[in-house]
């Protein structure tokens, strides 16, 4: 069965702004009469295909968005007042996008627009596997002569509604022939599948319903899935609804388990016509492709040296997405982009204070000359960094479609396997699925895919843990900041020495420097967060501390199972430890020993501050007042004193 999702809220005056909300679902920057601020809620990769819907007598300027949104909210006076009620769908991946499009046109026009409201749609695509809409519609009808017309009237005292747009019944009217719609065009386009806007009880369906989780609680869930993914290790719930929904998860399975015992599928029957082994391989063998996926497919074959199979492609895809291709059109996008800011800054300068540019590696009598030369030059990379990227693009496409092109055989060859699996299995476990058949010649039980796969995934690549990533962006903080203060120093010999050209090359190799450290420091910003999230959980409090080697060395001693559960014992102990590494180490002599002894005594002292932060968070907290202890007082001579 095919998913279907018919969500509504009511979007109110009292705490949300309905030009805020239209804008952020546009993707377009509208101006608020209500507080005079425009909300524009940034770049969106993918913009939102936007349509206005409207009954025929409406006002011609209801198709004015800024508008629509600026006259609900000044005709809703109340401070509570419903200003507009949006509707969430699901869009049926089962079809094109301009089939989806037409298809939410068709129900709203039919639904709402016909009914008396205006319906303001915008269509989200940015995720492939989950195309939705955000409908927001009047809840104020119009009169004929384009006015707005009144939402109650009095009838015998009772203030009662003068549409049904807030009946439950017409609600799941909505529901019903949105699910409708989507059936008729799947039957139109011979889909053998459906939708249903009922409960699974009600269609008779034998699966336990999983819980919705709340905002925070998915995007919780969803940042220690990706942590799990990049420590190679299985995911496992955090949040007591997840668990819960994990647990629903496992019931459903032995369910539908169940069910496939009450009838049994015969292999044999159907090897009578055709072996499995036959059928798996001509897949393959009869496959029909065009002229661009085969160059596609002999390019990664060239560059693996290899037959390719699903793992081959998306090992030689991840390579040039990934790989030191990438890493050098990104360092050359860097030193352009360094170049590029150090150019700017110099013109800028020069512009108020002509002298300053020396500090640029200019001279201030020769910049006009100087800059065209630098100019020039900065053409000459872009030119060849455009070549380079041209080339890079179009290998890295054609690695992408042969990726498809064995995703697509490998689904062909797992439903032959598993023709009643459903559609929860990835398709990294589909593969290892059908690669213990071919090399073993034995169907794997369904039950047993995940686990199996995660551990064959484990044996092809590991990935660096999540606090293994954390570290090296910390390490790697510390060289830039290094590398910075010493071109910062080689920077002032040469300006001493009058030397331009080398004064310059080290101011672009600073802003490149400080590019580099603002992109990755963002990075380990989150990943601290995630970090004091994890630690904050083992010792039940607020984690708040900041030093990255602080984090790192107590998630170690978590990870090992010696922690203490005592915080500030922990952090005394980690700080002796590092202390004694340092006085342990030999007298630095080389440039690498240099750095490392540096790189201890930057850990040593931040571990100091950490212990010194979280003393003063102490110190605080002794004189805080503590809002869950009751007061307790008495009187003398009719005065109240605290106790």
């Amino acid at each position: 069965m095919a998913y279907f999702l018919f969500r509504t809220q009511i979007i109110s005056k009292s705490n949300r702004s309905a030009v805020a909300c239209a804008a952020y679902r546009s993707g377009e920057a509208l101006y608020s009469e209500r507080d005079g601020l425009t909300k524009k809620y940034g770049h969106r990769d993918i913009p939102p295909e936007t349509y206005i819907l409207a009954p025929k007598h409406a006002p011609e300027w209801v198709y004015n968005r800024e508008r629509l949104w600026n006259e609900v909210e000044k005709v809703e006076k109340q401070h509570n007042a419903q200003l507009a009620r949006e509707i969430i769908v699901a869009l049926p991946t089962q079809l094109t996008n301009e089939e989806q499009t037409q298809l939410l046109l068709d129900f709203c026009k039919e639904n709402f627009a016909d009914e008396g409201m205006v319906a303001d749609i915008a269509i989200h695509r940015d995720k492939k596997h989950n195309p939705h809409a955000h409908i927001m519609l009047t809840m104020r009808p119009f009169n004929e002569d384009g006015t707005w017309g009144q939402k109650r009237k009095k009838v015998n005292g009772k203030s009662v509604h003068l549409t049904n747009w807030n009946d439950k019944e017409t609600l799941l009217k909505w529901r019903k022939n949105f699910a409708d719609k989507i059936n008729e065009k799947f039957k139109e386009k011979g889909i053998n599948d459906r939708v249903s806007h009922e409960s699974y009880e009600k269609q008779g369906i034998d699966k336990v319903p999983q819980i919705r989780l709340s905002r925070e609680a998915y995007q919780y869930e969803q940042r220690m899935k990706r942590e799990a993914e990049k420590q190679g290790k299985p995911y496992e719930p955090v949040t007591y609804y997840g668990k819960l929904n994990q647990e629903i998860q496992r019931i459903n399975q032995e369910l539908k388990a169940l069910k496939q015992k009450e009838k049994v599928v015969s292999i044999s029957d159907y090897q009578e016509e055709k072996s499995l082994n036959e059928t798996i391989e001509s897949i393959r063998k009869n496959a029909s492709l065009n002229d661009v996926e085969k160059a596609s497919l002999l390019l990664v074959a060239k560059r693996a040296k290899s037959y390719v199979d699903f793992a081959v492609a998306r090992r030689v895809y991840h390579d040039l997405a990934e790989g030191n291709w990438k890493k050098k059109i990104d360092s050359q996008q860097l030193k352009l982009r360094a170049l590029k800011n150090v150019i700017n800054k110099a013109y800028h300068v020069y512009q108020q204070e002509p002298k300053q540019v020396i500090q640029y590696g200019f001279h201030p009598g020769k910049f006009n000359e100087q800059l065209r030369e630098k100019i020039a030059q900065l053409k000459e990379m872009e030119k060849s960094f455009e070549n380079e990227l041209t080339k890079y693009e179009a290998v890295l496409k054609k690695a992408e479609l042969a990726l498809e092109v064995q995703k697509r055989l490998t689904e062909e060859e797992f439903r032959v396997l598993y023709p009643h699996a459903g559609a929860d299995f990835r398709i990294e476990e589909k593969y290892h699925a059908v690669q213990h058949f071919k090399d073993t010649g034995s169907v794997l039980p369904e039950s047993e895919i995940p686990a199996y796969a995660a551990k064959k995934e484990q044996e092809i690549h590991r990935m660096p843990t999540f606090a293994e990533q954390t570290r090296n962006m910390y390490q790697s903080l510390f060289v830039l900041n290094r590398t910075i203060q010493k071109q910062s120093k080689e920077r002032m010999e040469a300006l001493k020495e009058r030397n331009f050209d080398q004064a310059f090359e080290a101011s672009r190799k600073i802003e490149q420097c400080m590019l580099r450290k603002e992109k990755m420091s963002k990075e380990l910003e989150e990943n601290k967060a995630v970090l004091q999230a994890i630690l904050s959980e083992h010792y039940g409090r607020d984690v708040f501390i900041t030093n990255t080697a602080a984090l790192l060395r107590l998630h170690e001693l978590v990870e090992r199972g010696e922690s203490s559960k005592d915080f500030e014992a922990d952090l005394r102990r980690i700080h002796v430890s590092e202390q004694q590494k340092l006085e342990r180490m030999p007298k630095p002599e080389t440039e690498a020993q240099i750095m490392e002894y540096q790189y201890r005594q930057h850990v040593a002292d931040g571990l100091l501050e950490a212990i010194e932060e979280a003393q003063r968070a102490n110190d605080r907290k002794k004189y805080e007042k503590d809002p869950t202890k009751k007061r307790q007082r008495r009187r003398y001579r009719g005065q109240e004193f605290e106790r």
